[in-house]
């Protein structure tokens, strides 16, 4: 079964280049620049989880992950470059440091999937 994650990141080389990973991974990723956008990408399509920045410009990617999760229950791994945040955040299931090495994302979201089961 192919997993559908969608990934929200305001840095569009940064989410071209997370989507290129997850894609020729096995995986369907769906880009979202904003809230706005993720969350009608979220409704339009079956989503499994959410691979969201917490630098999201006006709101944080906690929030987004908190306001999906009521339409619908889904994974949600966090990317953060904030050295602030040290602790995982409600409603956030994986929490991984930005940058992150493409085989520990990999192996992260896998992990996730496989304990979900």
């Amino acid at each position: 079964m192919m997993h559908t994650i969608l990934v929200i990141d305001d840095n569009l080389p940064t989410l071209t280049t997370l989507c290129m990973i997850l894609n020729t991974n096995g995986y369907c990723a769906i880009e979202a620049q904003d809230a706005e956008g993720a969350e009608r990408k979220f409704r339009d399509n079956p989503v499994d989880m959410l691979l969201v920045d917490h630098g999201l410009p006006g709101i944080s990617g906690s929030e987004v992950a908190r306001h999906l999760k009521e339409i619908r229950n889904v994974l949600v791994a966090m990317l953060s470059g904030s050295p602030e945040l040290k602790e995982t955040p409600a409603d956030i299931d994986l929490l991984l440091p930005k940058p992150c090495p493409v085989r520990d994302l990999l192996s992260a979201i896998g992990d996730l999937f496989d304990s979900d089961r």
